[in-house]
């Protein structure tokens, strides 16, 4: 789950990226939908499951 979770990361990291470059208006609108607050809120998604995935994958039962 280790690779996963720094997929996860990475999507992550693109998507704040991507909020930054909507909310700098770098590049012209993908559609209306596309709003920073969407693409801060995909990042803060896949942050947590990155979170929750590195937290969770032990797997076994604890002794």
């Amino acid at each position: 789950m280790g690779v996963f979770a720094g997929i996860l990361g990475g999507i992550g990291g693109l998507c704040a990226v991507l909020g930054i470059v909507t909310a700098l208006e770098v590049l012209p609108p993908m559609g209306e939908q596309f709003t920073v607050t969407f693409w801060f809120m995909l990042s803060a998604v896949l942050f947590l499951a990155t979170i929750a995935m590195t937290v969770g994958r032990g797997g076994g039962p604890a002794d």
